[in-house]
């Protein structure tokens, strides 16, 4: 099985541009060279700052060669290095990473590598073994997974070289491929790029730092990705990646849990249950119970009824007003949603039955459902009528069957 998916990636690498400088030996033979002790690299990063043009350009040339087992140590003396020195290597390190990087793709395109060499080489290539489980590791999860390398190697050569300071430059990377997610359908989607961040973000042993979490879930709003999740040549993949975001561990699950109702992605109705069985009742609450109630899995009601007696206020926010968020509507300015509304409402829906049965006044939703604002009482009397309506009407009935 391998062996199969194997060339079909050496085929598309064989079509992949590679950037390389190497030493060469007597035979012709180009293999990369190393700093083998202290030493040597203390007079290579002397001979960086020298005064004479031709010594730093030599020395420019031999960090470019070096191995990968070098990079971390000349990415150490950065900081005491002379500034003219750390200039040079801010230059050349990126270069020496994006050779070394590219040197893992070149391997694969050779003829003469074994299996076991190739098993080897794909292995050490970043995410690849997560990828290729929650791909399925088939002909086109190899493919999608060629355009990620492709469209963010600088990305991918950093988490390979340099993991102290990716997650720095993945936030980075992230703020600028989410200013590109505007929603603008004249233009392409960076569907490569951004498959690429939700891949390699989702890792959770990395830690996300600042806005990444926030950049990278933002750009789930752009409906053109929605139309390629749906109906892109890529689709099952791009899901797969999707869904191994949206359980990213220690993000915010209100865009995330959005899109997976929108798109009915699974991972959000795990997600859901996740976030209903903590202690914490706000939003997300309202994101959790709506997306359980788009996936109609009545097992899940004894979770649901759970939180009918919970009070907790979702809607209005708070120092907001009713008649401020509703102008147009004539409501009372006691209105409110709490959990107990919102879990009583989708209980009824999970039951098959409809909630304005039952005197919840509620508005549908294509995004979600049913409007958060029209899932609420004006005061508790209202509530305990719906609910006394609800337990009376189910009082002997075992959830239905789908």
């Amino acid at each position: 099985m391998f062996r199969r998916h194997f060339y079909i990636l050496i085929a598309l690498m064989l079509a992949a541009p590679t950037v390389s400088v190497h030493a060469q030996d007597a035979g012709g033979k180009k293999e990369p060279s190393s700093v083998s002790s202290d030493e040597q690299l203390e007079k290579l990063l002397t001979d960086l700052g020298s005064s004479t043009f031709s010594v730093r350009q030599k020395a420019a040339l031999r960090v470019l060669e070096l191995s990968a087992s070098d990079v971390r140590s000349l990415e150490s003396q950065m900081g005491s290095a002379p500034a003219s020195v750390s200039t040079q290597l801010k230059v050349l390190i990126p270069r020496l990473r994006r050779r070394l990087f590219d040197e893992q793709l070149e391997k694969l395109s050779k003829d003469d590598t074994s299996e076991a060499e190739a098993a080897e080489i794909v292995a050490l290539l970043p995410e690849w073994n997560r990828y290729s489980a929650m791909t399925g590791n088939d002909p086109d999860s190899v493919v999608v997974y060629r355009e990620l390398l492709v469209a963010e190697r600088d990305l991918f050569s950093a988490r390979l070289f340099a993991a102290d300071d990716f997650a720095t430059r993945l936030e980075t990377r992230s703020a600028a491929v989410s200013a590109l997610c505007d929603g603008q359908a004249d233009e392409a989607f960076p569907v490569a790029s951004f498959a690429a961040l939700m891949l390699l973000g989702s890792n959770p042993d990395l830690h996300l730092q600042g806005a990444t979490s926030a950049n990278i879930s933002s750009a789930l709003d752009d409906p053109r990705f929605g139309k390629l999740i749906e109906k892109g040549v890529h689709s099952k993949t791009l899901k797969a990646i999707t869904e191994s975001w949206i359980e990213r561990p220690d993000i915010a699950v209100d865009r995330p849990l959005l899109f997976a109702m929108q798109h009915q992605l699974p991972a959000g109705r795990r997600v859901a249950l996740k976030t209903l069985d903590r202690s914490t009742r706000n939003q997300r609450t309202y994101y959790a119970l709506l997306c359980l109630a788009t996936f109609q899995q009545t097992e899940d009601l004894p979770l649901v009824e759970s939180l009918l007696s919970n009070e907790k206020t979702l809607w209005p926010p708070r120092g907001q007003l009713v008649r401020e968020l509703l102008p147009d509507r004539e409501i009372d300015s006691t209105f409110s949603v709490q959990t107990r509304d919102v879990a009583l409402a989708v209980a009824i829906h999970l039951r098959g039955e409809k909630p304005q049965e039952f005197g919840i006044d509620v508005v549908p939703s294509d995004a979600h459902l049913f409007t958060i604002e029209s899932m609420g009482f004006s005061n508790d009397e209202q509530r305990e009528a719906a609910l006394a309506k609800y337990r009376a009407h189910f009082a002997a009935a075992a959830p239905p069957s789908r």
